[in-house]
Protein backbone atom coordinates (compact mmCIF):
# COMPACT_ATOMS: atom_id res chain seq x y z
CA UNK A 1 0.00 0.00 0.00
CA UNK A 2 1.44 3.35 -0.96
CA UNK A 3 2.28 5.65 1.89
CA UNK A 4 0.45 8.96 2.08
CA UNK A 5 3.28 11.45 2.46
CA UNK A 6 0.83 14.23 3.37
CA UNK A 7 -0.60 12.30 6.31
CA UNK A 8 -0.14 14.27 9.57
CA UNK A 9 1.98 12.70 12.27
CA UNK A 10 -0.06 10.62 14.66
CA UNK A 11 -3.68 9.93 15.36
CA UNK A 12 -4.94 12.40 17.91
CA UNK A 13 -7.47 10.45 19.97
CA UNK A 14 -5.13 9.82 22.88
CA UNK A 15 -4.01 13.42 23.29
CA UNK A 16 -7.60 14.69 23.27
CA UNK A 17 -8.38 12.55 26.33
CA UNK A 18 -5.39 13.76 28.32
CA UNK A 19 -6.06 17.39 27.64
CA UNK A 20 -3.97 17.01 24.62
CA UNK A 21 -5.19 13.17 23.43
CA UNK A 22 -7.08 9.50 24.04
CA UNK A 23 -7.63 6.09 22.45
CA UNK A 24 -10.20 3.41 23.00
CA UNK A 25 -9.51 -0.21 23.68
CA UNK A 26 -8.10 -2.56 26.25
CA UNK A 27 -4.43 -3.14 26.85
CA UNK A 28 -2.33 -4.56 29.55
CA UNK A 29 0.95 -6.22 29.44
CA UNK A 30 -0.41 -5.13 28.58
CA UNK A 31 -11.14 -5.99 12.85
CA UNK A 32 -12.66 -5.87 9.70
CA UNK A 33 -11.47 -3.95 6.74
CA UNK A 34 -11.45 -3.78 2.98
CA UNK A 35 -13.43 -5.54 0.30
CA UNK A 36 -10.49 -6.91 -1.61
CA UNK A 37 -10.47 -10.69 -1.80
CA UNK A 38 -7.63 -12.51 -0.08
CA UNK A 39 -5.86 -15.42 -1.79
CA UNK A 40 -6.72 -18.83 -0.40
CA UNK A 41 -4.16 -21.42 0.64
CA UNK A 42 -3.90 -22.69 -2.92
CA UNK A 43 -3.55 -19.34 -4.64
CA UNK A 44 -0.47 -17.29 -5.44
CA UNK A 45 0.09 -13.69 -4.41
CA UNK A 46 2.57 -11.48 -6.25
CA UNK A 47 3.96 -8.24 -4.80
CA UNK A 48 5.69 -5.75 -7.06
CA UNK A 49 9.07 -4.35 -6.13
CA UNK A 50 7.61 -0.85 -6.58
CA UNK A 51 5.28 -1.38 -3.61
CA UNK A 52 7.61 -3.32 -1.31
CA UNK A 53 11.17 -4.52 -1.07
CA UNK A 54 10.05 -8.05 -1.84
CA UNK A 55 10.90 -9.61 -5.17
CA UNK A 56 8.44 -12.50 -5.33
CA UNK A 57 5.98 -13.45 -2.61
CA UNK A 58 3.67 -16.43 -2.45
CA UNK A 59 1.15 -16.78 0.35
CA UNK A 60 0.45 -20.33 1.53
CA UNK A 61 1.27 -21.64 -1.93
CA UNK A 62 1.03 -25.20 -3.19
CA UNK A 63 1.61 -26.27 -6.77
CA UNK A 64 1.60 -29.54 -8.61
CA UNK A 65 5.19 -29.15 -9.79
CA UNK A 66 8.08 -29.46 -7.35
CA UNK A 67 10.86 -26.98 -8.16
CA UNK A 68 14.42 -28.12 -8.71
CA UNK A 69 16.54 -27.89 -5.55
CA UNK A 70 18.71 -24.78 -5.54
CA UNK A 71 22.03 -23.80 -4.04
CA UNK A 72 23.13 -20.40 -2.79
CA UNK A 73 23.48 -18.13 0.22
CA UNK A 74 20.61 -16.30 1.89
CA UNK A 75 21.36 -13.47 4.32
CA UNK A 76 18.78 -12.70 7.00
CA UNK A 77 19.19 -9.42 8.90
CA UNK A 78 17.24 -9.48 12.17
CA UNK A 79 15.45 -8.23 14.25
CA UNK A 80 13.27 -5.47 15.66
CA UNK A 81 11.29 -5.96 18.93
CA UNK A 82 11.25 -2.19 19.61
CA UNK A 83 8.24 -1.98 22.00
CA UNK A 84 7.01 1.14 20.23
CA UNK A 85 10.20 3.04 21.01
CA UNK A 86 11.99 5.17 18.45
CA UNK A 87 14.77 6.19 20.81
CA UNK A 88 16.17 9.63 21.54
CA UNK A 89 17.68 11.54 18.60
CA UNK A 90 20.63 12.44 20.83
CA UNK A 91 21.39 8.86 21.86
CA UNK A 92 23.35 6.29 19.88
CA UNK A 93 20.64 3.65 20.30
CA UNK A 94 17.73 4.95 18.23
CA UNK A 95 15.79 3.74 15.23
CA UNK A 96 17.49 6.05 12.71
CA UNK A 97 20.90 4.71 13.63
CA UNK A 98 19.55 1.15 13.71
CA UNK A 99 18.34 1.38 10.12
CA UNK A 100 21.57 3.15 9.23
CA UNK A 101 23.32 0.01 10.43
CA UNK A 102 20.92 -2.12 8.39
CA UNK A 103 21.76 -0.03 5.33
CA UNK A 104 25.46 -0.60 5.95
CA UNK A 105 24.91 -4.36 6.01
CA UNK A 106 22.78 -4.07 2.87
CA UNK A 107 25.64 -2.33 1.07
CA UNK A 108 27.69 -5.48 1.49
CA UNK A 109 24.74 -7.85 1.04
CA UNK A 110 22.22 -6.09 -1.21
CA UNK A 111 19.94 -9.15 -1.41
CA UNK A 112 19.65 -9.51 2.36
CA UNK A 113 16.20 -10.14 3.82
CA UNK A 114 15.46 -7.64 6.60
CA UNK A 115 12.97 -9.04 9.09
CA UNK A 116 11.41 -8.16 12.42
CA UNK A 117 10.02 -10.41 15.12
CA UNK A 118 7.16 -8.39 16.63
CA UNK A 119 6.43 -6.40 19.78
CA UNK A 120 7.19 -3.39 17.62
CA UNK A 121 4.08 -1.21 17.73
CA UNK A 122 3.65 -0.99 21.52
CA UNK A 123 4.06 -0.14 24.27
CA UNK A 124 5.74 3.21 24.86
CA UNK A 125 4.92 6.84 25.38
CA UNK A 126 4.97 7.37 21.61
CA UNK A 127 2.69 4.35 21.14
CA UNK A 128 0.13 5.88 23.47
CA UNK A 129 0.02 9.02 21.37
CA UNK A 130 0.56 7.70 17.84
CA UNK A 131 -0.92 4.19 18.26
CA UNK A 132 1.87 2.39 16.41
CA UNK A 133 1.75 4.57 13.30
CA UNK A 134 5.16 6.02 14.19
CA UNK A 135 6.76 2.58 13.97
CA UNK A 136 5.00 1.68 10.73
CA UNK A 137 6.17 4.95 9.19
CA UNK A 138 9.76 4.22 10.20
CA UNK A 139 9.64 0.62 8.95
CA UNK A 140 8.16 1.77 5.64
CA UNK A 141 10.90 4.34 5.23
CA UNK A 142 13.60 1.85 6.20
CA UNK A 143 12.49 -0.85 3.80
CA UNK A 144 11.69 -3.66 6.24
CA UNK A 145 10.71 -6.78 4.31
CA UNK A 146 8.67 -8.72 6.87
CA UNK A 147 7.54 -8.52 10.48
CA UNK A 148 5.77 -10.91 12.83
CA UNK A 149 2.99 -10.35 15.34
CA UNK A 150 4.12 -10.28 18.95
CA UNK A 151 1.80 -10.03 21.93
CA UNK A 152 2.14 -6.24 22.17
CA UNK A 153 0.84 -5.69 18.64
CA UNK A 154 -2.65 -6.21 20.13
CA UNK A 155 -2.25 -3.84 23.08
CA UNK A 156 -4.68 -1.27 21.67
CA UNK A 157 -7.07 -3.94 20.44
CA UNK A 158 -7.53 -5.71 17.09
CA UNK A 159 -9.00 -2.72 15.25
CA UNK A 160 -5.91 -0.62 15.87
CA UNK A 161 -3.67 -3.42 14.61
CA UNK A 162 -5.77 -3.79 11.47
CA UNK A 163 -5.19 -0.08 10.72
CA UNK A 164 -1.44 -0.49 11.14
CA UNK A 165 -1.29 -3.60 8.97
CA UNK A 166 -3.19 -1.73 6.25
CA UNK A 167 -0.68 1.14 6.42
CA UNK A 168 2.34 -1.17 6.21
CA UNK A 169 4.39 -1.41 3.03
CA UNK A 170 6.01 -4.58 4.38
CA UNK A 171 4.23 -7.87 5.10
CA UNK A 172 3.13 -9.09 8.51
CA UNK A 173 3.43 -12.85 9.03
CA UNK A 174 1.92 -15.11 11.69
CA UNK A 175 1.19 -18.79 11.22
CA UNK A 176 -0.53 -19.12 14.58
CA UNK A 177 -2.67 -15.95 14.86
CA UNK A 178 -5.96 -16.60 13.09
CA UNK A 179 -9.22 -14.77 12.51
CA UNK A 180 -11.83 -17.26 13.71
CA UNK A 181 -14.40 -15.81 11.31
CA UNK A 182 -12.36 -16.77 8.26
CA UNK A 183 -9.80 -19.31 9.46
CA UNK A 184 -7.21 -17.17 7.68
CA UNK A 185 -4.42 -15.02 9.06
CA UNK A 186 -5.57 -12.15 11.23
CA UNK A 187 -5.84 -8.98 9.09
CA UNK A 188 -5.50 -11.01 5.88
CA UNK A 189 -7.66 -8.53 3.98
CA UNK A 190 -5.15 -5.84 4.90
CA UNK A 191 -2.22 -7.94 3.66
CA UNK A 192 -1.12 -10.09 6.59
CA UNK A 193 -0.24 -13.70 5.75
CA UNK A 194 0.37 -16.89 7.67
CA UNK A 195 3.39 -17.72 5.55
CA UNK A 196 5.02 -16.70 2.29
CA UNK A 197 7.71 -17.68 -0.24
CA UNK A 198 10.44 -15.23 -1.17
CA UNK A 199 13.01 -15.76 -3.93
CA UNK A 200 16.56 -14.71 -3.10
CA UNK A 201 19.50 -15.39 -5.42
CA UNK A 202 17.68 -18.35 -6.96
CA UNK A 203 16.85 -19.84 -3.56
CA UNK A 204 13.21 -20.18 -2.51
CA UNK A 205 12.83 -19.07 1.09
CA UNK A 206 9.72 -19.92 3.05
CA UNK A 207 8.97 -17.54 5.89
CA UNK A 208 6.35 -17.59 8.63
CA UNK A 209 5.72 -15.81 11.93
CA UNK A 210 4.95 -17.12 15.41
CA UNK A 211 3.34 -15.16 18.26
CA UNK A 212 3.63 -16.28 21.90
CA UNK A 213 0.82 -18.59 23.07
CA UNK A 214 0.18 -16.26 26.04
CA UNK A 215 -0.95 -13.43 23.73
CA UNK A 216 -4.71 -13.70 24.50
CA UNK A 217 -3.96 -13.56 28.22
CA UNK A 218 -1.53 -10.64 28.26
CA UNK A 219 -2.93 -8.46 25.49
CA UNK A 220 -6.27 -7.45 23.98
CA UNK A 221 -6.92 -9.70 20.99
CA UNK A 222 -10.72 -9.38 21.03
CA UNK A 223 -13.31 -12.07 20.47
CA UNK A 224 -12.41 -13.11 16.93
CA UNK A 225 -8.74 -14.04 17.27
CA UNK A 226 -7.36 -17.49 17.99
CA UNK A 227 -3.70 -18.10 18.82
CA UNK A 228 -2.64 -21.63 18.00
CA UNK A 229 0.02 -23.46 19.94
CA UNK A 230 3.26 -22.52 18.14
CA UNK A 231 4.12 -26.14 17.35
CA UNK A 232 0.76 -26.55 15.61
CA UNK A 233 1.14 -23.30 13.70
CA UNK A 234 4.73 -24.08 12.72
CA UNK A 235 3.81 -27.57 11.55
CA UNK A 236 1.07 -26.23 9.30
CA UNK A 237 3.50 -23.70 7.85
CA UNK A 238 6.21 -26.27 7.23
CA UNK A 239 3.75 -28.70 5.63
CA UNK A 240 2.72 -25.98 3.18
CA UNK A 241 6.17 -24.50 2.56
CA UNK A 242 8.63 -27.37 2.58
CA UNK A 243 7.64 -28.97 -0.76
CA UNK A 244 8.03 -25.62 -2.54
CA UNK A 245 11.12 -24.16 -0.88
CA UNK A 246 14.81 -24.70 -0.30
CA UNK A 247 14.87 -22.96 3.09
CA UNK A 248 12.32 -22.29 5.84
CA UNK A 249 12.79 -19.46 8.36
CA UNK A 250 10.54 -18.57 11.30
CA UNK A 251 10.23 -14.97 12.52
CA UNK A 252 9.65 -15.74 16.15
CA UNK A 253 8.26 -13.89 19.12
CA UNK A 254 8.42 -17.03 21.25
CA UNK A 255 10.26 -17.42 24.51
CA UNK A 256 13.31 -19.65 24.49
CA UNK A 257 11.52 -22.74 25.77
CA UNK A 258 8.76 -22.48 23.15
CA UNK A 259 11.29 -21.81 20.37
CA UNK A 260 13.23 -24.91 21.38
CA UNK A 261 9.96 -26.85 21.53
CA UNK A 262 9.18 -25.83 17.95
CA UNK A 263 12.70 -26.70 16.81
CA UNK A 264 12.56 -30.11 18.48
CA UNK A 265 8.98 -30.91 17.51
CA UNK A 266 8.76 -29.68 13.92
CA UNK A 267 11.18 -31.07 11.37
CA UNK A 268 12.00 -28.81 8.46
CA UNK A 269 12.45 -25.41 10.15
CA UNK A 270 15.94 -24.30 9.15
CA UNK A 271 16.18 -21.19 11.31
CA UNK A 272 14.27 -19.38 14.05
CA UNK A 273 15.16 -15.72 14.54
CA UNK A 274 13.95 -13.51 17.39
CA UNK A 275 13.08 -14.06 21.04
CA UNK A 276 10.19 -12.88 23.21
CA UNK A 277 12.37 -12.83 26.33
CA UNK A 278 15.04 -10.64 24.70
CA UNK A 279 17.61 -13.41 25.07
CA UNK A 280 20.99 -12.68 23.49
CA UNK A 281 23.21 -15.40 22.03
CA UNK A 282 26.78 -14.63 21.05
CA UNK A 283 26.47 -17.39 18.46
CA UNK A 284 23.37 -19.20 17.22
CA UNK A 285 22.43 -22.47 18.89
CA UNK A 286 21.35 -25.51 16.86
CA UNK A 287 18.43 -27.68 18.02
CA UNK A 288 17.29 -30.57 15.82
CA UNK A 289 19.12 -29.05 12.83
CA UNK A 290 17.34 -25.73 13.42
CA UNK A 291 19.50 -22.62 13.85
CA UNK A 292 18.28 -20.43 16.73
CA UNK A 293 19.49 -16.82 16.49
CA UNK A 294 18.57 -14.39 19.30
CA UNK A 295 19.87 -10.81 19.55
CA UNK A 296 17.77 -9.34 22.37
CA UNK A 297 15.40 -6.44 21.85
CA UNK A 298 15.28 -2.75 20.99
CA UNK A 299 18.44 -1.19 19.56
CA UNK A 300 21.45 -2.82 21.19
CA UNK A 301 22.27 -5.52 18.64
CA UNK A 302 21.56 -6.39 15.00
CA UNK A 303 21.91 -9.96 13.76
CA UNK A 304 23.41 -10.90 10.38
CA UNK A 305 22.71 -14.56 9.68
CA UNK A 306 24.01 -16.24 6.52
CA UNK A 307 22.32 -19.50 5.54
CA UNK A 308 24.14 -21.62 2.94
CA UNK A 309 21.92 -23.89 0.88
CA UNK A 310 23.17 -26.83 -1.19
CA UNK A 311 20.75 -28.79 -3.37
CA UNK A 312 17.73 -27.48 -1.54
CA UNK A 313 18.99 -28.12 2.00
CA UNK A 314 20.67 -26.03 4.65
CA UNK A 315 24.34 -26.98 4.64
CA UNK A 316 25.96 -24.39 6.88
CA UNK A 317 25.51 -21.03 8.53
CA UNK A 318 27.59 -18.02 9.55
CA UNK A 319 26.68 -15.28 11.97
CA UNK A 320 27.80 -11.79 12.88
CA UNK A 321 26.33 -9.74 15.72
CA UNK A 322 26.58 -5.97 15.30
CA UNK A 323 26.54 -3.64 18.31
CA UNK A 324 24.81 -0.38 17.43
CA UNK A 325 26.57 1.87 19.94
CA UNK A 326 29.98 0.71 18.70
CA UNK A 327 28.98 1.31 15.09
CA UNK A 328 27.83 4.85 15.91
CA UNK A 329 31.09 5.52 17.70
CA UNK A 330 32.91 4.41 14.53
CA UNK A 331 31.03 7.02 12.48
CA UNK A 332 27.86 5.22 11.35
CA UNK A 333 25.51 7.49 9.40
CA UNK A 334 21.84 7.38 10.47
CA UNK A 335 19.09 6.62 7.99
CA UNK A 336 18.21 10.16 6.80
CA UNK A 337 14.46 9.82 6.29
CA UNK A 338 13.96 7.94 9.54
CA UNK A 339 16.12 10.54 11.27
CA UNK A 340 13.71 13.23 10.09
CA UNK A 341 10.72 11.19 11.28
CA UNK A 342 12.36 10.65 14.66
CA UNK A 343 12.91 14.37 15.13
CA UNK A 344 9.35 15.20 14.03
CA UNK A 345 7.75 12.69 16.38
CA UNK A 346 10.00 13.76 19.25
CA UNK A 347 9.07 17.42 18.73
CA UNK A 348 5.39 16.51 18.67
CA UNK A 349 5.69 14.63 21.96
CA UNK A 350 7.57 17.52 23.56
CA UNK A 351 4.91 19.98 22.44
CA UNK A 352 1.95 17.89 23.50
CA UNK A 353 3.20 16.30 26.71
CA UNK A 354 5.80 18.70 28.04
CA UNK A 355 3.49 20.53 30.47
CA UNK A 356 4.53 20.34 34.12
CA UNK A 357 1.57 19.23 36.25
CA UNK A 358 3.18 18.94 39.70
CA UNK A 359 6.19 17.71 41.57
CA UNK A 360 7.22 14.82 43.77
CA UNK A 361 9.21 15.09 46.98
CA UNK A 362 10.13 11.40 46.82
CA UNK A 363 11.67 9.28 44.11
CA UNK A 364 8.93 7.48 42.15
CA UNK A 365 10.02 3.87 41.72
CA UNK A 366 8.46 1.97 38.81
CA UNK A 367 11.31 -0.41 38.07
CA UNK A 368 10.11 -3.82 36.88
CA UNK A 369 12.06 -5.47 39.70
CA UNK A 370 9.77 -3.57 42.07
CA UNK A 371 6.33 -3.29 40.45
CA UNK A 372 6.31 -6.97 39.44
CA UNK A 373 7.63 -8.33 42.74
CA UNK A 374 6.96 -6.04 45.72
CA UNK A 375 5.36 -2.82 46.89
CA UNK A 376 6.07 0.29 44.83
CA UNK A 377 5.47 3.78 46.19
CA UNK A 378 4.06 5.01 42.89
CA UNK A 379 2.19 1.73 42.49
CA UNK A 380 0.51 2.68 45.78
CA UNK A 381 -0.32 6.11 44.42
CA UNK A 382 -1.82 4.72 41.20
CA UNK A 383 -3.88 2.17 43.12
CA UNK A 384 -5.09 4.90 45.50
CA UNK A 385 -6.25 7.00 42.54
CA UNK A 386 -8.16 4.02 41.14
CA UNK A 387 -9.83 3.16 44.46
CA UNK A 388 -10.75 6.73 45.37
CA UNK A 389 -12.12 7.46 41.92
CA UNK A 390 -14.34 4.40 42.08
CA UNK A 391 -15.26 4.90 45.77
CA UNK A 392 -14.32 1.25 46.25
CA UNK A 393 -13.14 -0.76 49.24
CA UNK A 394 -9.90 -1.89 47.61
CA UNK A 395 -8.03 -1.56 44.32
CA UNK A 396 -5.80 -3.85 42.28
CA UNK A 397 -3.38 -2.61 39.59
CA UNK A 398 -1.27 -5.07 37.61
CA UNK A 399 2.44 -4.33 37.72
CA UNK A 400 2.67 -5.08 34.00
CA UNK A 401 0.50 -2.05 33.31
CA UNK A 402 3.07 0.19 35.02
CA UNK A 403 5.79 0.73 32.48
CA UNK A 404 9.15 2.40 31.79
CA UNK A 405 11.27 0.37 34.25
CA UNK A 406 12.76 3.54 35.75
CA UNK A 407 12.76 5.95 38.67
CA UNK A 408 11.68 9.60 38.55
CA UNK A 409 12.51 12.58 40.74
CA UNK A 410 12.43 14.03 43.23
CA UNK A 411 11.40 16.97 41.10
CA UNK A 412 8.91 18.05 38.45
CA UNK A 413 6.28 15.71 37.00
CA UNK A 414 5.11 16.33 33.44
CA UNK A 415 2.32 14.80 31.44
CA UNK A 416 5.05 12.92 29.59
CA UNK A 417 6.16 11.35 32.88
CA UNK A 418 2.71 9.95 33.63
CA UNK A 419 1.97 8.72 30.11
CA UNK A 420 5.40 7.07 29.93
CA UNK A 421 4.56 5.16 33.11
CA UNK A 422 0.92 4.48 32.12
CA UNK A 423 0.94 4.20 28.31
CA UNK A 424 -2.01 1.85 27.96
CA UNK A 425 -5.47 3.27 27.23
CA UNK A 426 -7.00 1.63 30.29
CA UNK A 427 -10.16 2.84 31.98
CA UNK A 428 -11.04 2.36 35.64
CA UNK A 429 -13.80 -0.06 36.59
CA UNK A 430 -15.28 -1.60 39.72
CA UNK A 431 -16.48 -5.16 40.35
CA UNK A 432 -17.87 -7.03 43.35
CA UNK A 433 -15.89 -9.90 44.89
CA UNK A 434 -16.35 -12.01 47.97
CA UNK A 435 -13.44 -12.30 50.37
CA UNK A 436 -12.76 -15.77 48.97
CA UNK A 437 -12.63 -14.40 45.43
CA UNK A 438 -10.39 -11.52 46.50
CA UNK A 439 -7.98 -14.05 47.98
CA UNK A 440 -8.10 -16.00 44.71
CA UNK A 441 -7.25 -12.83 42.80
CA UNK A 442 -4.25 -12.07 45.00
CA UNK A 443 -3.08 -15.69 44.87
CA UNK A 444 -3.20 -15.49 41.10
CA UNK A 445 -1.31 -12.21 41.19
CA UNK A 446 1.62 -13.68 43.10
CA UNK A 447 1.47 -17.03 41.34
CA UNK A 448 4.23 -16.26 38.84
CA UNK A 449 6.60 -14.26 41.03
CA UNK A 450 10.14 -14.94 39.91
CA UNK A 451 9.12 -14.99 36.25
CA UNK A 452 8.89 -11.19 36.00
CA UNK A 453 5.22 -11.62 35.21
CA UNK A 454 3.02 -8.57 34.79
CA UNK A 455 0.10 -9.96 36.80
CA UNK A 456 1.66 -9.00 40.17
CA UNK A 457 -0.81 -6.65 41.97
CA UNK A 458 -0.09 -3.25 43.46
CA UNK A 459 -2.91 -2.51 45.91
CA UNK A 460 -4.90 0.11 47.81
CA UNK A 461 -7.25 -0.22 50.80
CA UNK A 462 -5.76 -3.59 51.61
CA UNK A 463 -2.53 -5.36 52.46
CA UNK A 464 -1.17 -8.82 51.94
CA UNK A 465 1.84 -10.98 52.67
CA UNK A 466 3.08 -13.81 50.49
CA UNK A 467 5.80 -16.44 50.60
CA UNK A 468 7.40 -16.92 47.16
CA UNK A 469 8.97 -20.22 48.27
CA UNK A 470 5.55 -21.85 48.65
CA UNK A 471 3.64 -23.54 45.86
CA UNK A 472 1.70 -21.23 43.53
CA UNK A 473 -1.92 -21.01 44.66
CA UNK A 474 -0.94 -21.24 48.31
CA UNK A 475 1.45 -18.32 48.74
CA UNK A 476 -0.71 -15.70 50.46
CA UNK A 477 -0.05 -15.87 54.21
CA UNK A 478 -2.01 -12.79 55.26
CA UNK A 479 -4.75 -10.73 53.61
CA UNK A 480 -6.40 -7.70 55.18
CA UNK A 481 -8.94 -5.11 54.04
CA UNK A 482 -9.01 -1.81 55.88
CA UNK A 483 -6.72 -3.24 58.55
CA UNK A 484 -8.94 -6.24 59.33
CA UNK A 485 -8.51 -9.85 58.17
CA UNK A 486 -10.50 -10.45 55.02
CA UNK A 487 -13.91 -12.00 55.68
CA UNK A 488 -14.32 -14.86 53.23
CA UNK A 489 -18.12 -14.41 52.91
CA UNK A 490 -18.09 -10.60 52.92
CA UNK A 491 -18.49 -8.75 49.61
CA UNK A 492 -16.10 -5.99 48.60
CA UNK A 493 -16.13 -3.35 45.90
CA UNK A 494 -12.88 -3.91 44.01
CA UNK A 495 -11.63 -1.19 41.69
CA UNK A 496 -9.20 -2.06 38.91
CA UNK A 497 -8.52 -1.33 35.25
CA UNK A 498 -10.61 -2.62 32.36
CA UNK A 499 -7.82 -4.90 31.10
CA UNK A 500 -7.76 -6.87 34.33
CA UNK A 501 -11.55 -6.75 34.68
CA UNK A 502 -11.84 -8.45 31.28
CA UNK A 503 -9.61 -11.30 32.44
CA UNK A 504 -6.32 -9.85 31.24
CA UNK A 505 -3.15 -11.31 32.76
CA UNK A 506 -5.24 -14.36 33.60
CA UNK A 507 -7.54 -12.67 36.13
CA UNK A 508 -10.53 -14.88 35.35
CA UNK A 509 -11.97 -14.25 38.80
CA UNK A 510 -12.38 -10.58 37.91
CA UNK A 511 -13.89 -11.36 34.51
CA UNK A 512 -16.52 -13.56 36.18
CA UNK A 513 -17.45 -10.95 38.81
CA UNK A 514 -20.51 -8.71 38.85
CA UNK A 515 -19.69 -5.27 37.44
CA UNK A 516 -20.47 -2.32 39.67
CA UNK A 517 -19.02 0.48 37.52
CA UNK A 518 -18.34 -0.37 33.85
CA UNK A 519 -15.45 1.10 31.84
CA UNK A 520 -17.79 3.51 30.06
CA UNK A 521 -18.49 5.17 33.42
CA UNK A 522 -14.91 5.06 34.66
CA UNK A 523 -11.93 7.31 33.90
CA UNK A 524 -8.93 6.94 31.65
CA UNK A 525 -6.32 5.83 34.20
CA UNK A 526 -3.47 8.04 32.99
CA UNK A 527 -5.80 11.06 32.97
CA UNK A 528 -7.04 10.29 36.48
CA UNK A 529 -3.48 10.11 37.77
CA UNK A 530 -2.53 13.37 36.03
CA UNK A 531 -5.60 15.10 37.44
CA UNK A 532 -4.78 13.88 40.95
CA UNK A 533 -1.19 15.13 40.72
CA UNK A 534 -2.29 18.46 39.28
CA UNK A 535 -4.87 18.94 42.02
CA UNK A 536 -2.38 18.06 44.78
CA UNK A 537 0.45 20.11 43.31
CA UNK A 538 3.03 18.18 45.31
CA UNK A 539 3.00 14.47 46.09
CA UNK A 540 5.26 12.34 48.29
CA UNK A 541 4.20 8.68 47.99
CA UNK A 542 5.90 6.15 50.25
CA UNK A 543 5.85 2.41 50.74
CA UNK A 544 3.63 1.63 53.72
CA UNK A 545 3.82 -2.11 54.30
CA UNK A 546 0.92 -2.91 52.01
CA UNK A 547 2.85 -5.85 50.52
CA UNK A 548 5.13 -8.06 52.60
CA UNK A 549 7.42 -10.61 50.97
CA UNK A 550 8.09 -13.39 53.47
CA UNK A 551 11.76 -14.28 53.74
CA UNK A 552 13.05 -10.88 52.61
Amino acid sequence: MARDRERPIGRRRFIEAVGIAGVAGLAGCSGDGGDEETPTETETTEETTEETTQETTTEETTTEQTPEPASGRVTVVHDTHFHGNLGDPDDAENIANYFGLIDRVREEHPDALVVGNGDDLHTSLASSVFEGQHVVDAFNAGGLDYDAFGNHEFDLGPESLVENVAASEFTWLSANVLDTRTGDAFAAEEGAQRWTVHERDGVSVGLFGLAPPSTPEVSSVGDDVEVLDPVEGAQEAVDALRPETDLVVALSHLGTADAERVAAGVDGVDAIVGNHEAAVLEEPRVVNDTVLSFVGDEFEFLGELHLDVEDGELADHEFQRHELAAAVEEGLEPHPEIGDLLSEYQAELDERLGETIGETETELDVRESVVRHRESNFGNYIADVIREGMDADVALQNGGGIRSDATYGPGEITRRTVVTILPFPNDTVSVELTGTQLRQAVEHGVGAVGENDGRFPQVSGMSYAYDPSREAGNRVTDLQVGGDPVAEDETYAVATNDFMAAGGDGYDVLADADVLVPPAEGERLSVAVMDAIQEAGTIAPETEGRITVEGE
